[in-house]
């Protein structure tokens, strides 16, 4: 697995627990309870948001770390 499959995967993992926490919140009835799942959502979206800028950056332009591991991977 390389880095680009393994952050996509991450992705994947980051935007089920956003569901999850957002369909969470919307059926508790417990005040505290919403207000937990509410910020777990949002604290995924951050972290949504820096998977989505990592797999661009990587997308867009090999580093130089990506093409050493990538030359040990095939070694």
């Amino acid at each position: 697995m390389d880095s680009l499959e393994f952050l996509n995967d991450a992705l994947e993992d980051k935007i089920n627990n956003q569901t999850f926490y957002n369909e969470a919140a919307v059926i508790v009835r417990n005040p505290s309870a919403r207000q937990l799942f509410l910020r777990l959502r949002d604290e995924e979206m951050k972290h949504i948001e820096i998977l989505q800028k990592e797999i661009v950056a990587i997308d867009n332009k090999p580093f130089t770390v990506t093409k050493i591991l990538a030359k040990l991977k095939n070694s």
